[in-house]
């Protein structure tokens, strides 16, 4: 198996290196290149065979990943990110069977304008008869997939890489925190105007952080508005930090199906979310609307009481993305990208969106969708 990124930072590096951890009776190989500035302190020579770094010019990281592909031939590539998914399906690679997981379509930004995100699913759309399965870490991605035109898709749930960790208490006042790069993606100003409107309107003693860091003029009006701004910091900081809180928030403006939110529900943290497609159908608790049902959310968890059933909904969160279901549906993915035996459950569907929608068959019970075959007819051209 040979994982190939151009994004191994953050959130990616974590994907990458929970489906590693979770089949190591599989040979696996890396070509990346990393992301200084999102970098978690990872090992990423952990659980790989070998790791090669990739190259920064695209021609070149093209020609150097077929060098690669043949010296390796592995049985599967598997690409990771939508720029990773792009350099693997026009390298002209033979002889392997192509995995992709764009871990949230570069089409679902909402910091690019209406054109450019028209020309990114063209690209996609053009790019899925060269894609064997289509591995999708939250059940929206499949309604996406399926509507790029994507035959084979595979839903392989995210999970956390915890070890043994502290977990998280009630206390007041209550501590809120947040976890990520402040960017667009993350939605730093939808942060701030939370924060405003819960000290205007509900609790102005709570207290508020972000771990991690990014857009300067983003770090310095949270600064300014009471929020207290970490920077970068490695993974071990950054888990005490987030289990010494008491609710944790997320309001990205886009997502796939974020290891920060599985990373505070396995330490017991509450989740006060921003609902937004990929969080829906992930059914997550504490998911909300607008920042006053997300401020009602927040005062609840004051109450002891409260903050300990939001505890044991966390949990749960945690327990239905645990190490041996990611294994599991991944080894089943790749054995049918491979031609190999079916998956323990297989569905036949003729529209996928009333599939995915059915949010429970994909992430609520012990016999969850791991691999949907799409029956509408194959594309002239299309791989096998």
């Amino acid at each position: 198996m040979l994982h190939v990124t151009e994004a191994m930072g953050g959130g990616v590096t974590s994907s990458v290196l929970a489906m590693v951890e979770s089949t190591p009776d599989v040979d696996h190989h890396l070509y990346a290149r990393p992301r200084s500035q999102h970098d978690t302190g990872a090992d990423l020579a952990t659980g790989f065979s070998s790791v090669h770094m990739m190259a920064t010019n695209p021609v070149t990281a093209i020609r150097e990943l077929r060098r690669l592909q043949r010296r390796l031939f592995p049985d599967v590539v598997h690409a990771h990110s939508s720029v990773g998914g792009l350099l693997v399906r026009t390298a002209g690679l033979d002889r392997t069977r192509i995995v992709y997981s764009p871990h949230c379509f570069a089409f679902e930004r909402r910091d690019i304008s209406a054109l450019q995100r028209v020309l990114f699913t063209a690209v996609e759309r053009a790019l899925s008869p060269r894609t064997d399965l289509l591995v999708a870490v939250a059940p929206n991605e499949l309604d996406l997939a399926a509507e790029l035109g994507h035959h084979e898709i595979a839903y392989v749930p995210n999970r956390t890489t915890l070890d043994l960790h502290a977990r998280a208490v009630h206390r007041e006042p209550l501590r809120v925190v947040t976890v990520g790069r402040i960017s667009h993606q993350k939605d730093w100003r939808y942060f701030l105007h939370l924060k405003r409107y819960v000290d205007q309107h509900v609790a102005p003693d709570l207290e508020w952080e972000w771990l991690g860091g990014g857009d300067p003029e983003g770090e310095r009006e949270l600064a300014a508005a009471g929020v207290r701004v970490t920077g970068w910091i490695d993974r071990d900081t950054l888990l005490d930090r987030l289990a010494d809180a008491q609710a944790y928030v997320h309001t990205a403006a886009w997502e796939a199906a974020p290891i920060s939110i599985l990373e505070a529900a396995g330490l017991g943290v509450p989740l006060v979310l921003r609902s937004i497609p990929a969080l829906d159908s992930l059914a997550l608790p504490g998911r909300a609307a607008d920042v006053d049902t997300m401020a009602t959310r927040l005062v609840s968890l004051t109450n002891r009481e409260a903050w300990l059933k939001a505890q044991g909904e966390s949990y749960a969160v945690a327990e239905r993305h645990s190490i041996e279901r990611q294994g599991e549906h991944l080894r089943d993915a790749y054995a049918r990208a491979c031609g190999g035996e079916l998956p323990r459950t297989s569905v036949t569907a003729t529209s996928l969106s009333s599939v995915a929608r059915t949010t429970a068959d994909l992430v609520g019970g012990p016999d969850d969708v791991a691999v949907l075959r799409h029956t509408r007819p194959q594309k002239a051209g299309a791989r096998p």
